[in-house]
């Protein structure tokens, strides 16, 4: 499926979002299901920019 440049922001910004909210939920805790989740937003936001901006 091809998404439009603007879909593209849309989801990066929501993944921003989640990560943000994902890290003020971690604070000082050790949650390893929770530090796993965050890496994997890292990754899927990574992926989402790159396509992002090479259109």
């Amino acid at each position: 499926m091809e998404l439009s440049k603007r879909e593209l922001d849309l989801i990066s910004l929501s993944l921003f979002r989640l990560k943000i909210e994902k890290k003020t939920l971690l604070g000082d805790r050790q949650d390893l299901e929770l530090i796993k989740m965050i890496e994997e937003l890292e990754k899927l936001s990574e992926k989402i920019d790159n396509e992002r901006l090479s259109r």
